[in-house]
């Protein structure tokens, strides 16, 4: 976390009358983080062919006061749809609010593909809401993200999630299980799947153990849907899967 002083600035630029109300501080932040995946899913889908991907990226927060945040960033992830498309680039923004131990989540993404050539466009953008409370026990989440066009130009989409997750307060590492479920629907299911799909929504679940240390975090987790096979366009990315991750994040 680094801080911008006003009045050190106006100072030097010979700008400062008796005026101590003009000063304040406003607390900016700086995160990064990189990690790598044994299989990147997307709502229960694997984005990768069910092989590695390699992600990261940078989150830039301003905290005008003590409980109103706003966001910004940018985060990558290899990808491959078997079409060409090999990498996904995310720009992300919004507002979150603190009340107490309530969370507010209020803002976007904008989902980038690079690699493809074709006449559809696999980018979109999708608006979120999201709130959380803080048991210390347990923190349960909800959100519901809404895209006009979703992926393929799959026309109107909302997907719902709750979750949950669980810090266990036995050991240094911070062990924590996270568990979501999710229901995705999609206007447009034959461009969304693939030729001959008609199932226009589906449940994705998860649940893992994560553990943090010295800025890592190790991760399994269970991935699954309710799609078959045959939903899924004849592809296994749909099936169920177990998940290892390795990420390692930084705050400037």
């Amino acid at each position: 976390m680094t801080k911008f002083a006003f009045r050190a600035a106006l100072v030097a630029l010979g700008l400062v009358a008796a005026a101590p109300a003009m000063a304040a501080d406003i607390p900016l932040g700086v995160a990064v983080n990189a990690g790598v995946v044994s299989d990147y899913r997307f709502r229960g889908i694997s984005q990768s062919d069910k092989d590695p991907a390699v992600q990261g990226g940078i989150d830039g927060t301003l905290a005008p006061n003590d409980w109103l945040t706003i966001y910004a960033g940018v985060w990558g992830s290899s990808v491959d749809f078997n079409n060409g498309t090999t990498a996904e680039v995310d720009l992300v923004g919004g507002f979150r609010g603190t009340f107490d131990k309530l969370g507010v989540d209020i803002g976007f993404i904008r989902y980038n593909y690079t690699g493809r050539t074709g006449p559809e466009s696999q980018d979109f953008t999708e608006g979120k809401l999201a709130v959380s409370y803080d048991f210390g026990f347990a923190l349960p989440s909800a959100a519901v993200y809404y895209s006009p066009e979703y992926f393929n130009n799959s026309g109107t989409a909302v997907y719902y999630t709750a979750g949950v997750a669980i810090p266990i307060p036995v050991t240094e590492f911070s062990p924590t299980i996270k568990a979501n479920i999710g229901h995705q629907t999609v206007d447009k299911p034959v461009n969304f799947f693939g030729t001959g799909a008609t199932k226009d929504d589906y449940i994705d679940y998860n649940i893992g153990l994560f553990a943090t240390y010295w800025g890592f975090t190790a991760g399994v987790q269970y991935v699954d849907t309710n799609l078959s096979k045959r939903d899924c366009g004849g592809l296994s990315t749909c099936e169920s899967g177990v998940v290892f991750s390795l990420n390692y994040a930084y705050t400037f």
